[in-house]
């Protein structure tokens, strides 16, 4: 963590090359999330996939995004640096983008490959490249660092609003095919905005730091364990937060009334499209909090990270609640409003927003000074176990029988159900395994209530 305290000459406003990052950022957003909110219906609908083997496809890409920012933090720390990273690394990503529209499952194998390859080893260096900046050029500006930071997740979640909205509109017009370069296209212009704020970043020193005295391993050590405790309990949050693209989707095709009222224009919308939800109530929630924090806690002492987490646990809880309660609401064959997905996406949102938000921040300035980046990639592993647990738990959502597939067994909570290789499995009803993300998330609040108290007490500031 820095320990440079601001100048009177230090400038108080964001540097240049800021604005680089956020336009990179945004359009390389664009391309990730305008792929991903068409990819599940995609694998049902033109590779003819089942809902269980799509859903097992789809965290598998989530997880290998998330593994490979270790990857990626390793070889910038040691090897390439941050900047030439993202660079080498966006090339495969274009191509993956490009390949995706081949409708044969060996190509679409190939290019999510390809696509988490570059999603993942570049995402834990722009965050990093962004910290360091600032380490250098605001030296000490702690709260402008982090209004950055909120920014830059503010820029991520611009392009995720456009292509959550939009993708879905232009595969219904055009198909998949022509849906998918869109997002090669943004992904091709991220590449080029980011290169070319090269001299506006941090100057990188790679792999020729001092060896470390035994006292400042042992303290790097210390502070990783400090970090670790924290990061445990995250894996959670991505367990129910990432069922919100999937088996959300999975649910509103088959039990929300996707008919817009009259007075809004009567259209039907896809049930892919309500995950733009998630991205716009996040623009709006980020300035709110902004607004919000300096108001009721200027001096950050009051709400630490810690506490802020603690209130997205609760509301993340929140999101699958609605989500159950429609389902109950949905037995029998019944459409319910799209109100509740509406109201729940909102409710979870509120929780990712003071979640990952607010752990991007903390997981760089309490990291070691040699090993942010790849702190930062230890941070985004968290959702890489995450959707391992979802490869699994993701099957046991019940959403009827897909093909070949016959129910021998009709229970309170689930169903038993004959597979195609004649195995006997039981999946869990929309109204179970949205109560049992309700569960998860209570339980992971507790436990991080615990673990951030001694988080707290280990990095306060000796008196």
């Amino acid at each position: 963590m820095s320990s440079a305290t601001p100048t009177p000459d230090t400038p108080t406003g964001h540097p240049s090359g800021f604005w680089f990052f956020f336009w990179g950022e945004f359009a390389e957003r664009c391309s990730y999330y305008g792929m991903r909110a068409i990819l599940p219906l995609y694998l049902t609908t033109r590779l003819n996939m089942s809902d269980e083997r799509a859903s097992e496809w789809y965290y598998a890409f989530k997880m290998a995004c998330y593994f490979l920012p270790l990857l990626g933090g390793f070889l910038a720390d040691r090897y390439l640096g941050k900047y030439w990273t993202i660079v080498g690394f966006s090339v495969p990503y274009v191509l993956g983008q490009l390949l995706i529209g081949v409708e044969d499952d060996t190509a679409v194998m190939c290019a999510l490959a390809l696509c988490a390859m570059g999603s993942g080893v570049i995402k834990p260096n722009i965050s990093a490249l962004l910290g360091l900046t600032y380490d250098q050029q605001r030296p000490g500006a702690q709260q402008l660092r982090a209004s950055a930071f909120l920014w830059f997740y503010f820029a991520v979640n611009v392009g995720s609003l456009i292509s959550l909205l939009g993708l879905p509109i232009i595969r219904n017009m055009f198909g998949y095919q022509v849906a998918f370069l869109v997002p090669a296209a943004f992904m091709t212009l991220a590449l080029l905005v980011f290169a070319a704020g090269k001299k506006r970043y941090a100057v990188e020193v790679v792999g020729s730091a001092a060896p470390m005295t035994p006292e400042e391993r042992g303290e790097q050590w210390r502070t990783l364990t400090r970090l670790f405790g924290v990061f445990g309990l995250m894996v959670f949050f991505w367990v129910v937060y990432e069922h919100n693209d999937v088996q959300w989707v999975f649910f509103a095709r088959d039990h929300i009334d996707l008919k817009l009222p009259d007075w809004l224009g009567g259209q039907t919308l896809a049930p892919d499209q309500f995950q733009f939800i998630n991205a716009l109530c996040v623009l709006v929630l980020i300035a709110f909090f902004q607004w919000f924090w300096k108001r009721v806690d200027p001096t950050g002492t009051r709400f630490p990270s810690t506490t802020k987490v603690l209130i997205g646990f609760l509301f993340t809880g929140a999101g699958p609640a609605l989500m159950a309660a429609a389902a109950f609401g949905a037995t029998g064959g019944a459409k319910v409003s799209m109100l509740w997905i509406v109201a729940a996406y909102v409710l979870l949102t509120v929780g990712e927003v003071l979640v990952y938000g607010t752990m991007l921040d903390l997981s760089y300035a309490h990291a070691p000074a040699r090993m942010k980046g790849l702190v930062t990639a230890c941070f985004l592993v968290t959702n890489t176990l995450g959707n391992f647990v979802n490869t699994q738990l993701g099957k046991l959502y019940f959403s009827g029988p897909g093909k070949g597939e016959e129910v021998v067994e009709s229970l309170n909570w689930g169903a038993r159900v004959t597979t195609v290789n004649g195995d006997t499995v039981f999946r869990f009803y929309p109204e179970a395994f949205f109560t049992i993300d309700v569960a998860i998330a209570l339980a992971a609040a507790a436990g991080f209530f615990v673990v951030a108290r001694r988080f707290n007490r280990s990095t306060a500031p000796a008196q």
